[in-house]
């Protein structure tokens, strides 16, 4: 499967490969055996013409025998008359024989069948074409064939056989002679054979004139009047020596055929030869290789179609599975280089393309880091389902506010990605803040009416990073510091880049600093109008080991950010309960304390049951304890801090709004949140005495807080003047170094102490 999904084609050319390699190996065998089965028809056509003509001319032999003993024996050879009678008989039994005659051994004809005038018969030892073998015939036993030639008296080309009539010493008395019409002897038995002519058929004498030669078609004397070509005849050794390993006598008495491929002539051809040893005579048949080509293309033909078929199917297959499989491999591109919600490009799409931005010489572009602002309060308020629908219309309006050749990828979350060829800073602000414009504006989700914000990190190539990991950490960078300010942009420079480092290194020291217990808690102290103690702040601090003293508005947004604050806000209120309780024993008295939580601490699933469970079991009543939650915190999360607001005053714990005036809370809203104390930020303290709009704020604060009959506490007072303006505003209570710095908790007992002395010796 693996090798099917590398490369397909692969196994269709392996497949294609073996499949040519059987359609070689089949078309071979089926050539060797229509070879075969040619040879062996030819061989075994050839067994019956040599076997034919043995036997036919076995029988004209026993005729010549018969004759020439009667002519020996009867006394009335004398008389012509009986003689042509006798004769005229054989020709009856013989059709094919055209005359028979008595020869002397001189050679002169004496008579013939047929009244035929012997008289102008030539000389049978005096005439070419016969002389060789009469003499042969003079030395012999049996019958032997002599030369075909065309006979001027018969005006036909014949074929002579002869045998010799011996005295009973021995000695020739006469030779009878048989002239055979050529194509009624050899021929009528080739023809009768290899009726459909398939072979080409020749005769040879063991002197190689040959006796007799048919191509199956039209008559060609030729043949007769010359040898047998010399390259045929030398093709004719070679492969009889080759067949019984250059022992011919094992060949001459073997009577079995032996074929050959002869190419010695401009056509090949498979030859066929057999030797008569009764007769001196070679037989041969030959088929044209072209006609075992042309039977085996028909053949070769029908398997090519056969294997084109197959091919073709094979092919069609593959390329049904190919497509099926690129189809597949695209689909699973896109699904591995896609964000699946919102169909736009993914992270794996820019680790695995950012060669296409990034490379030598290429030009500069700018990244831009887009994060939604308050995106769960989304998914906590209305479901991950209506969050998932903002994320696909926030998408679609953040691609048609993209520029054309821009890249928008979905990073991950509700954070968007945009490289663009966009490089000049006013630019890149411009198109920043259009998208943030397009971001902001209203969702109309499912009939309800949702509202984001966006912030977002600017970072340009190669100013800051020449790998995609520097710019994404560079706008990531950029990209907080506009999340301080919310829905803003900012371009990314280098001292934000020290900014990160010390969170980063605040981070890392951080997670030392709690498991070495390096943080502890100190408590200031809150004083009423009349000057008497009211109670706490709780407040942590740290002095780190390698960092020295980090100021907790350094290290708390850190601990936020990188979920350290579940341990550290429970290590707060542990701590703070413990301390309490033992001042509270040591003073014999109970007072108020503030504890500050921060947005993910309140967030958290089981926070109610955490703290009202800490509550109980140092025993502490919920009215001396106090929680400072921020005006940003409650505006963000309504829908969830409200219902635990209300579990907690349900157990009588006090609700103080820190850093009143700083966020966007309306008065509709502050009526609605349970809400004890309104808590004036150290800003307008700072500037009240110069700015007349900062004191205008403080004592509308202070109003606001009697209209809607919640206490009043200032922060940060230091002197003696800001005490006397918010008291004459009416201020309910006080905090600041003009009382007293934050005190750990030996030092709070001291004060405390001090300031009911003070209290009891003051005259009345």
């Amino acid at each position: 499967m693996a090798l099917l999904k590398k490369n397909l084609w692969s196994i269709f050319y392996i497949l294609t490969l073996l499949f040519t390699l059987y359609f070689a190996f089949v078309s071979y065998a089926q050539w060797q055996q229509l070879f075969a089965d040619a040879k062996n028809s030819q061989e075994n056509t050839l067994k019956l013409i040599a076997g034919s003509t043995q036997a036919l001319y076995r029988t004209n032999e026993i005729m010549l025998d018969i004759l020439g003993h009667r002519f020996l024996e009867d006394t009335s050879y004398q008389d012509n008359q009986n003689a042509m009678n006798m004769l005229n008989a054989a020709l009856e039994e013989s059709p094919a024989i055209i005359a028979i005659a008595l020869v002397d051994p001189e050679g002169n004809m004496l008579f013939a069948t047929n009244n035929l005038d012997v008289s102008n018969f030539p000389n049978l030892l005096e005439q070419p074409q016969s002389r060789a073998s009469f003499m042969q015939v003079m030395d012999s036993e049996t019958m032997v064939f002599g030369r075909t030639y065309f006979f001027e008296p018969f005006q036909d080309w014949i074929v002579p056989i002869r045998k010799a009539i011996r005295n009973p010493d021995g000695s020739v008395y006469r030779v009878i002679t048989a002239a055979l019409r050529l194509e009624d002897s050899f021929g009528h038995i080739v023809k009768t054979i290899d009726h459909e002519n398939r072979y080409i058929s020749l005769i040879v004498r063991e002197d190689m004139h040959v006796q007799y030669a048919s191509n199956g078609k039209e008559l060609d004397y030729r043949p007769y009047q010359e040898l047998l070509a010399n390259s045929k005849q030398e093709a004719m050794k070679q492969a009889i020596a080759k067949a019984h390993s250059n022992e011919l006598d094992g060949f001459w008495h073997d009577y079995q055929p032996i074929s050959y491929v002869d190419s010695s002539e401009d056509t090949s051809q498979l030859v066929s030869i057999q030797y008569n040893t009764d007769y001196n005579l070679w037989f041969m048949l030959m088929t044209k290789m072209e006609v075992l080509w042309k039977e085996f293309a028909k053949v070769l033909g029908a398997y090519f179609l056969i294997f084109m078929s197959v091919e073709g199917m094979l092919y069609v297959l593959f390329r049904i599975i190919a497509t099926a499989e690129a189809k597949r491999n695209a689909d699973l591109l896109h699904q591995a280089t896609h964000d699946q919600l919102t169909g736009l490009l993914n992270r794996s799409y820019l680790k695995n393309n950012v060669h296409h931005w990034i490379y030598p010489e290429a030009r500069p572009f700018g990244l831009l880091y887009v994060d939604l602002d308050n995106f769960k309060n989304v998914n906590d308020s209305f479901g991950h389902h209506h969050g998932d629908l903002l994320l696909q219309e926030l998408a679609q309006r953040l691609q048609a506010a993209s520029p054309k050749e821009a890249a928008l990828l979905r990073h991950g979350g509700d954070e968007f990605i945009l490289l663009t060829q966009v490089d000049e800073d006013n630019a890149l602000m411009d198109l920043a803040k259009q998208l943030i414009e397009t971001a902001s504006k209203p969702y109309q989700i499912n009939s309800m009416r949702l509202h984001v914000s966006a912030s977002v990190g600017v970072a340009k190539y190669p100013l800051h990073g020449d790998s995609i990991d520097d710019l994404l950490r560079a706008a990531d960078i950029a990209m907080y510091e506009s999340k301080r300010l919310k829905n803003s942009v900012h371009i990314f420079k280098d001292t934000m880049q020290e900014t990160y480092l010390r969170n980063v290194n605040i981070e890392q020291a951080l997670r030392g600093g709690l498991e070495n217990h390096e943080l502890f808690m100190v408590y200031q102290p809150q004083i009423s109008a009349d000057g008497s103690f009211y109670g706490v702040e709780a407040l942590v601090r740290w002095d780190s080991s390698i960092l020295g003293s980090v100021p907790p508005d350094a290290f708390i947004p850190v601990a936020e950010a990188s979920g350290q604050m579940p341990i550290l806000g429970r290590y707060i209120i542990e701590t703070t309960f413990a301390d309490i309780k033992q001042i509270r024993h040591t003073l014999g008295r109970s007072f108020s304390t503030s504890i500050n939580l921060s947005a993910r601490q309140l967030l958290e699933p089981d926070f109610a049951s955490y703290f009202i469970g800490k509550m109980q079991q140092e025993n502490i009543e919920g009215r001396w304890l106090t929680l400072e939650i921020t005006e940003s915190l409650l505006i963000e999360d309504i829908p969830s801090v409200l219902p635990l607001l209300h579990t907690l005053k349900s157990y009588g714990v006090q609700l103080s709004m820190d850093d009143f005036g700083t966020g966007y809370s309306s008065l509709s809203m502050l009526r609605m949140l349970p809400i004890d104390e309104l808590k004036i930020d150290k800003s307008f303290i700072d500037a009240a005495l110069t700015d007349k709009s900062a004191q205008q704020m403080a004592q509308s604060i202070v109003t606001i807080g009697k209209n809607l009959e919640m206490d009043v506490i200032a922060e940060g007072i230091e002197t003696q003047e800001q005490l006397e303006m918010l008291t004459r505003f009416g201020c309910d209570r006080f905090q600041g170094y003009y009382f007293a710095r934050p005190l750990d908790k030996e030092d709070l007992a001291h004060f405390v102490k001090e300031k009911l002395s003070l209290i009891s010796h003051r005259p009345v």
